[in-house]
């Protein structure tokens, strides 16, 4: 299959499953790496899934990021199985690493001080949003949304609409 009716099937299947237009543009800019990496002819007895090997290895070795690497591997595995319609087996590449992350978690008296000392600016309730961030867990746009009728004293509740994802 040429290149361009790859990218041109791809952008079916997308629009098929109603994927964002950003999955489908990296999912076309992947293919399309795949295939000018599938034109060298030392991979054409191959299998697909030693193709996709090697093309993962390579770039695991080029130094590129693993949540790179992932994209790209996501991007092949989606060509493979939604538009050829062909099972892989097993593929085993060299995978680039992921950094360890250490994660630092205030302490409950670094808390204390912190929510403390947020002050409210011009008249804003900079200090309750603070608080509603810590306290409920919300993410940082979500309490600039909040109306009053989104309040529920009474029942303890807290009702975000158009939460990350439109989850809830």
């Amino acid at each position: 299959m040429q290149i361009q009716h790859a990218t041109r099937a791809v952008r079916e299947v997308c629009a098929l499953r109603h994927l964002s237009i950003n999955t489908e543009k990296t999912y076309t800019h992947w293919l399309g790496r795949y295939g000018s990496f599938l034109k060298d002819p030392k991979l054409k007895n191959l299998t697909s899934e030693r193709k996709i090997e090697a093309f993962l290895t390579r770039l695991a070795l080029s130094g590129v990021a693993a949540s790179t690497q992932n994209q790209a591997f996501n991007a092949v595995l989606f060509f493979y199985r939604e538009v050829l319609r062909q099972e892989l087996g097993p593929v085993d590449s060299l995978r680039a690493k992921r950094p360890a992350t250490i994660r630092q978690c205030p302490t409950p008296n670094e808390v204390s001080q912190l929510l403390a000392t947020v002050s409210d600016i011009y008249h804003y309730p900079t200090r309750l949003i603070v608080h509603l961030l810590y306290g409920c867990g919300l993410r940082v746009s979500e309490p600039l949304n909040l109306r009053i009728k989104d309040v529920d004293l009474r029942e303890s509740r807290l009702y975000v609409y158009q939460a990350k994802g439109n989850k809830g």
